[in-house]
């Protein structure tokens, strides 16, 4: 038997309740009749608009992946040509530099064991002419699949030609590839070689 000390009064003069009184009314949980009614304390009266143009935007690679359609493509060139690079430079119109970052795949790491349950897709080989997968999303359960993918569409946009007054940076593996103006690298270059600059 334990005996601790306080106020037994102060400890049961309140009710005990299975819904915080915030969440019911009157021990019946409120549901609002309407779900956007949850959004009104969200809403804010003095929030700005947001910028038209960005100096620069940072995409997740996988995540475009994962939600642009296939159905315009019959093959991985077809989806490099037809849909990601049209993404990108649809993107690219209001910034005047890209960050495209892909996943990377580490072997036995917690993530990498969530995927291998999950169950993995069917494994097919990525180049130019090979015909997408009906089952896009099958095909990207397979890591080995995606590792593929992102190299392809990493090589599609070094060979791309991107308008002279954009940068595109998109990671490879482990390493950067870069879409720059001949002018800008060579600015990039003096910076780092010319303190003052």
């Amino acid at each position: 038997m334990q005996n601790c000390e306080g106020d037994l009064r102060e400890s049961f003069a309140h009710e005990v309740r299975s819904f915080p009184p915030s969440l019911s009314d009157f021990g019946k949980l409120h549901l609002p009749l309407i779900k956007s009614d949850l959004l009104k304390c969200l809403d804010q009266k003095d929030q700005v608009e947001p910028p038209s143009t960005y100096d620069c935007k940072v995409l997740d690679g996988a995540v475009i992946v994962h939600c642009l359609p296939t159905t315009a493509a019959t093959t991985f060139n077809d989806y490099g040509e037809k849909i990601f690079i049209p993404y990108l430079l649809r993107q690219l119109e209001s910034t005047k530099r890209l960050d495209i970052v892909w996943d990377k795949y580490i072997s036995d790491s917690i993530k990498e064991s969530t995927r291998e349950k999950r169950g993995k897709g069917v494994c097919r080989k990525v180049s130019g002419q090979t015909n997408l997968p009906s089952n896009w999303m099958d095909f990207l359960h397979d890591s080995t699949n995606k590792k593929e993918l992102f190299v392809f569409l990493s090589s599609k946009v070094a060979d791309f030609d991107f308008p002279p007054d954009k940068e595109i940076y998109i990671s490879s593996d482990d390493s950067t590839v870069s879409k720059a103006s001949a002018t800008l690298c060579l600015t990039l270059t003096m910076k780092k070689r010319t303190p003052g600059l």
